[in-house]
């Protein structure tokens, strides 16, 4: 996945993670949350994580902080 290829609602996705709103579940196929809200695109936000945009912060919990990688960094200047 490039810059070029996201769509409108996956740069706002990843801005929100550079904010720090956004909260990762620890499963494998983890359950998105933003600002404390279930995340309305799962979907495409799993698509981000599985792109290696998006990670989990390492720690323990039901929810874990998301961090942009350097990749997801990079798609969004």
């Amino acid at each position: 996945m490039t810059a070029s290829t996201l769509s409108h609602r996956d740069v706002e996705f990843l801005k929100a993670v550079a904010d720090g709103r956004v909260e990762l579940t620890a499963s494998s196929e983890p359950h998105v949350y933003v600002d404390g809200l279930s995340c309305c695109d799962q979907f495409g936000a799993r698509l981000l994580i599985h792109a290696g945009l998006v990670r989990r912060v390492p720690g323990n919990g039901s929810r874990i902080p998301a961090k942009l990688t350097d990749a997801g960094r990079d798609a969004i200047r």
